[in-house]
C-alpha cells in the first residue's frame, strides 16, 4: 500500500470549533491545530456538523453551500430500513476551509441540526460518518486524517478503511481531550457506515489482519478503546493525562503516543490600562449584571471560572472559604446544563454573601480578561483536568494559579502556583489565605508571562501536533508495508 510521503492536506474531524460553535475547550484546541498549521502551510479542511447554524441568520459568520450531497438508507436492529440524506454548507476561518454538514431531509435534520451540540450525541457521530465518507469519495483524500474525541472516532476509522481498501495507508491520529467511556453494541459501527471485514491492526509485534467487528468486541464496544486500537497515533494535552490513559489502556499504547499542549493568544497587551487597583470597579460591573451572593470589599479577590459541573469543583472553591477568611471568590461560570449541581453551587455561595458571588453573565472579554489581571490568584479546584487552558490564561497575565494535583495541572502550574490535593477544602483554603495575607510570595508577573511565552503559545502547539503527525505518518507507512 502507499503512505503519503509528506503530510500536506489534513482532514481535521471535530463536533465544535471555536469561532463557529463551541462549548469548552475541545473547540478552542481545534481552532488552534487547524489556524496554526493553515500559517504553517498546511492544506487544512475541518469537517464537522452545523449543529443547525445553517438555519440562523445571525450565527456571525458567512456560509457558502457546497455542491454535496450524501443520501442512503441504514437497516436498523429491527431490520428495517431508515433513509438519511446530508448536505453541506462551507465557510473560511484564517485561510482554514470548514465543511459544516447538515441535513436535507425533515428526519435527518430533526437530529443532525440539533442547536445543542452534544444532543443526540451519538446519532450526530453516526451521520457525521457517513458525511466525512462522501465528501472524501467527491472530493478526495486528504495525507492525513486529525479526529477529536470519542464522537469522530467512526469518521477517522472510515475514512481510513476507505482509503485502505483504495491502497493507500492513510494515517491516522486520535486526540484524546477528555476522556469518555460510551459503550454501543456492534451494529452502532455499522449504522455509520463501517464494512466489518479484515483489515490491519497494529499489535505491537506487529500489524495483524482482524475483523473490525473483533477489535470492537475486545473492548466491550468502547468507541474511544476502538479509536486507540485503530488509530496510527494517539495524542492528547499533557504528559499527566496520558500517563491516565496509559493505566486505563495498558503501556502497549506509549510506542504510538504523543503530546500537544494547548496555547493561549492572551498577553499583556489585552489588558493595557488596567490597574490591581481597579479591582472592585471592575468587580461592581460584574455585579450591576446580576450575581448570586455577592463581595464585601474587606478582602482579597480571588477568581474561578468554568462550566458548572461537578468536574471543574467550584463547590470546593467556595467551601475553602471557610479557611480563608481574607479571600472574597468570584466565580464566572457556564452553565451547562446540570442543574443539579448549578443548585448546589448557588446554595454554597449565597451561605457565603458577603465572601463569594456567581456570576452566569456572558462579559465583554475586555472585562473578563482584566478580572483575571487583578485577581490575586486563579483557582482551578479541579477533580480531574486533562490540560486547563483557563491556567495558562490566568498566567499570561501574569496572575498565579492555585490548583490541584490532578491531570495536567501539575506540569503547566509548575513552581508558577500553589498545587493542592484533589478534594482538599482545607489545603486549598489554606492556599488561598496564605495567598490574601501574603505569606505565599508568587513569582514576579513578568516571569510568570516568560514562562507561558516559552511552552504555551501557537508555534508551540503546531511544533508538537507536527511530531505526532509524523509518528502517525510512520506507524501508516509500516501498516503499508504489511499490506
Amino acid at each position: 500500500m502507499y503512505t503519503p510521503e509528506r503530510i500536506r492536506r489534513v482532514f481535521i474531524v471535530s463536533m465544535e470549533m471555536a469561532g463557529l460553535v463551541k462549548v469548552g475547550g475541545l473547540g478552542e484546541a481545534v481552532r488552534q491545530y487547524a489556524v496554526g498549521l493553515a500559517r504553517r502551510g498546511y492544506d487544512v479542511t475541518v469537517l464537522m456538523p452545523s449543529h443547525g447554524r445553517h438555519l440562523d441568520p445571525s450565527r456571525g459568520f458567512d456560509l457558502y453551500p457546497l455542491d454535496f450531497r450524501a443520501c442512503g438508507e441504514r437497516r436498523g436492529l429491527d431490520g428495517r430500513a431508515y433513509p438519511y440524506c446530508l448536505g453541506a454548507e462551507t465557510t473560511f476561518v484564517e485561510g482554514v476551509k470548514v465543511v459544516m454538514f447538515k441535513g436535507l431531509d425533515y428526519a435527518t435534520g430533526h437530529v443532525f441540526d440539533r442547536w445543542g451540540v452534544y444532543e443526540y450525541a451519538e446519532e450526530k457521530a453516526s451521520l457525521l460518518a457517513r458525511a466525512a465518507v462522501a465528501f472524501a469519495e467527491r472530493f478526495g483524500l486528504p495525507d492525513l486524517v486529525h479526529v477529536n474525541d470519542w464522537h469522530t472516532v467512526l469518521a477517522g476509522v472510515a475514512l481510513k478503511d476507505l482509503a485502505e481498501r483504495r491502497g493507500v495507508a492513510l494515517p491516522l491520529l486520535f486526540t484524546i481531550h477528555l476522556s469518555w467511556d460510551y459503550r454501543f453494541p456492534w451494529h452502532y459501527a455499522e449504522w455509520a457506515g463501517l464494512s466489518n471485514r479484515e483489515h490491519l491492526v497494529w499489535r505491537v509485534c506487529c500489524h495483524r489482519r482482524e475483523r473490525y467487528d473483533a477489535v470492537w468486541d475486545e473492548g466491550w464496544g468502547s468507541v474511544e478503546r476502538f479509536g486507540v486500537v485503530e488509530a496510527d497515533a494517539v495524542s492528547t494535552v499533557s504528559y499527566g493525562y496520558l500517563e491516565e490513559l496509559v493505566q486505563k489502556y495498558g503501556g502497549w499504547i506509549r510506542e504510538k503516543s504523543c503530546v500537544v499542549y494547548n496555547s493561549t493568544d492572551w498577553s499583556l497587551e489585552d489588558v493595557k490600562g488596567v490597574s490591581e487597583g481597579d479591582v472592585w470597579r471592575l468587580v461592581e460591573e460584574v455585579e450591576r449584571m446580576g450575581v448570586v451572593g455577592g463581595l464585601d470589599r474587606r478582602g482579597v479577590l480571588f477568581l474561578a471560572v468554568g462550566r458548572l459541573t461537578s468536574q471543574k469543583g467550584l463547590d470546593l472553591a467556595v467551601r475553602a472559604l471557610d479557611y480563608a477568611p481574607d479571600a472574597r471568590l468570584l466565580i464566572l461560570g457556564i452553565p451547562a446544563g446540570d442543574w443539579g449541581y448549578e443548585e448546589y453551587l448557588k446554595k454554597l455561595v449565597w451561605e457565603r454573601r458577603g465572601r463569594s458571588a456567581l456570576s452566569t453573565a456572558r462579559l465583554p472579554q475586555r472585562l473578563y480578561k482584566a478580572l483575571h489581571y487583578v485577581a490575586k490568584a486563579l483557582v482551578m479546584p479541579s477533580r480531574w483536568e486533562p490540560f486547563g487552558i483557563s491556567a495558562i490564561e490566568a498566567m499570561a497575565l501574569g496572575t498565579p494559579v492555585i490548583a490541584t494535583k490532578v491531570g495536567g495541572l501539575p506540569e503547566i502550574v509548575g513552581r508558577y502556583g500553589i498545587l493542592v490535593e484533589p478534594e482538599d477544602v482545607e489545603g486549598l483554603g489554606k492556599a488561598m489565605e496564605a495567598v490574601a495575607s501574603g505569606r505565599y510570595k508568587p513569582p514576579p508577573r513578568e516571569y510568570i508571562v516568560k514562562y507561558v511565552d516559552s511552552k504555551f503559545r501557537l508555534t508551540h502547539t503546531v511544533e508538537m501536533l507536527e511530531k505526532c503527525y509524523e509518528k502517525a505518518r510512520q506507524f501508516a507507512y509500516f501498516r503499508g508495508l504489511s499490506g
